[in-house]
């Protein structure tokens, strides 16, 4: 602290409870983290590599026990160039609503108090000390988001391609991104049995994580060795994070792409979406599919826009991981026209210029997007809706964002995300299956 003038003591803070206060305490701690984790500081640690996160257009204010989104299935049909037919077969308009409910999500920061104490006379000491630590917690809720905004709310962030000694092969060696060192990892079969086996319980934790060759090595402990003996993996399994499925294969992860546009057309059977029985009409209450494998990546996203566009759709964007972006990029050449898109944080994003049958899309690509996978979408369709931004640092009633920790000689600070993805005319928009 700097002393007023020479030889004049320094005013002193005032604590929690209103006294002086030469410490740093919690509430110079707070202070300092409103200084440097403003709302700019935080959009740019989450929009910076995460281009749809960034787009998609976004409602803050997400209360209430859900969210309705009403949309017209049918029109009424009382039409006819006959009166009395158009009077007598008439019928009221189809209109259903999705209950949209918030889908939450944390990451904790701990902070010792020697960190807190050893820098009692200058608040941004602890700053400096800590924000790898804030930074880590930010970045691994958003990275969790921008993954689960392109899946299906059941959790998983990578299918089991196959297992030896510990070493897990995935399936899609882009899934890769989505796997973190010392994540503690379960694994589900496709129909949502939770595996188990061998005595060591359902879950194994990563110990290393090889991005060049996608693959992901875990262990019974945190910090092991190498091998899981018999937890019961096996081919094709999902992958999940702990907690963000139950034991009995329910799904807490946002609902993002592929489950408002599913590869497979919803069927009678199938559970309600939010509510909805989307087999009454799979293509306006769950989108438009298209298999444009034997395809050039351009021909497959034109084709796919012919069929929205006869829905009434008009897609503006498509998203594609890069290895996808690539080989459209390659196949274009000379032809290819290149755009941005600025989004906030003062982010820019590169893409590619398709003419479509609407339109004119944007090709955008998103290293979260999985492998030959596109989502062509009409963007005033989608919002992401949350209580509070999402993410963003929670705040409790006595308005402090750092809390004691009860059993431990420490601080923490808490990420939090209370979201959901929705779309209010899921047949204006396509998932389109690519062939690179």
């Amino acid at each position: 602290m700097a002393w007023p003038s020479a030889g004049t003591p320094p005013t002193p803070a005032l604590n929690q409870v209103g006294g002086p206060s030469f410490s740093f305490d919690l509430g110079a701690a707070n202070a300092a983290l409103k200084e440097l984790y403003d709302d700019q500081k935080i959009a740019n640690l989450v929009y910076k590599n995460n281009p749809f996160l960034a787009m998609v257009p976004k409602m803050e204010e997400f209360g209430g026990k859900y969210m309705p989104i009403p949309l017209i299935i049918n029109t009424s049909q009382g039409r006819s160039a006959t009166f009395s037919n158009a009077q007598g077969n008439q019928t009221a308009a189809t209109v259903e609503s999705f209950a949209l409910t918030r889908a939450s999500n944390y990451s904790i920061a701990q902070i010792d108090n020697q960190t807190m104490l050893a820098s009692k006379t200058d608040k941004m000491a602890f700053i400096n000390g800590a924000t790898v630590v804030i930074d880590g917690a930010i970045r691994a809720l958003t990275n969790s988001l921008a993954t689960q905004i392109f899946r299906d709310g059941k959790g998983s962030i990578g299918t089991l391609g196959s297992e030896a000694l510990g070493v897990l092969t995935l399936s899609s060696a882009s899934d890769v991104v989505n796997f973190e060192v010392n994540m503690t990892l379960q694994a589900y079969s496709p129909t949502g049995t939770l595996r188990t086996g061998g005595g060591i319980g359902d879950r194994v934790f990563v110990i290393a994580v090889n991005r060049s060759t996608g693959t992901v090595t875990v262990s019974t402990s945190m910090g092991g060795t190498a091998g899981v003996g018999t937890w019961g993996a096996v081919a094709n399994d999902l992958l999940t994070v702990q907690g963000d499925r139950t034991a009995t294969g329910a799904g807490l992860a946002l609902s993002g792409l592929a489950a408002w546009l599913p590869v497979t057309a919803p069927v009678s059977g199938d559970p309600a979406f939010f509510g909805v029985d989307r087999a009454t009409d799979p293509t306006r209450l769950g989108g438009v599919r298209f298999n444009g494998a034997s395809e050039s990546i351009e021909e497959a996203v034109i084709d796919a826009s012919l069929l929205v566009a006869r829905e009434g759709g008009i897609p503006d964007v498509c998203i594609m991981n890069f290895a996808s972006y690539a080989a459209l990029e390659k196949s274009l050449g000379a032809k290819a026209q290149y755009i941005s898109f600025d989004g906030p944080a003062k982010l820019y994003y590169p893409g590619i210029l398709i003419n479509g049958a609407a339109g004119q899309i944007k090709v955008f690509p998103d290293r979260s997007c999985p492998a030959r996978t596109a989502y062509l979408l009409q963007m005033d369709t989608w919002k992401l809706y949350s209580l509070g931004p999402a993410p963003h640092i929670a705040k409790y009633a006595d308005g402090l964002e750092m809390l004691r920790v009860y059993n431990s000689d420490a601080a923490e600070l808490r990420v939090v995300s209370y979201a959901n993805l929705g779309c209010n005319a899921p047949g204006f928009n396509a998932v389109v299956q690519l062939g690179a």
